[in-house]
């Protein structure tokens, strides 16, 4: 009888063992969701929510910024997306403030071409990341808008899917 007994609780400890095992099983890691409207953060997770976004069948996709950009100064983590979308066969438009530019702000425009020019040297280092991939067929639209100090600065960037043809 102390047999059947031992045998019984080896049984149930086995059992125990092997689903304590099995609850602990690492967690799988979470898709971003595909949002048309996203806010620049300079964080990967930035980069996790666009690429999601671009992947998806969505028109158009906004970034908007919590802090003021100036246009000669876009971060490096949106200018990988924007030499993305050119290297792709897409097209980076720089859209003026709807008033006209001041006398003393005609270069802006300018050096955030300057700037965009000499960010393609990032696309060799941008080629094998799959991430970027998600940009292509896309065309890209930057945004100006004066604030309140009367300077130029980013609005939004808008993302903009090519049509077929």
């Amino acid at each position: 009888m102390q047999n059947k007994s031992y045998f019984g609780y080896l049984f149930a400890a086995l059992f125990l063992l092997l689903s304590a095992c099995a609850a602990n099983s690492p967690p799988t890691p979470v898709k971003a969701l595909a949002k048309p409207e996203l806010t620049f953060v300079d964080l990967q997770s930035f980069d996790r929510e666009l690429t999601a976004a671009l992947s998806e069948p969505l028109p158009m996709v906004e970034v908007a910024f919590f802090d003021r950009i100036t246009p000669s100064a876009l971060p490096d983590r949106l200018q990988h997306w924007m030499v993305s979308v050119e290297a792709g066969g897409g097209s980076v438009k720089v859209l003026p403030p709807k008033s006209s530019l001041t006398p003393r702000d005609p270069f802006l425009i300018i050096s955030l071409l300057t700037s965009l020019w000499s960010a393609s040297d990032m696309f060799k280092s941008l080629s094998n990341q799959a991430q970027y991939k998600s940009a292509r067929g896309f065309d890209a639209e930057i945004i100006l808008k004066m604030d309140d100090k009367g300077d130029a600065v980013v609005d939004r960037v808008v993302f903009l899917k090519k049509p077929k043809g």
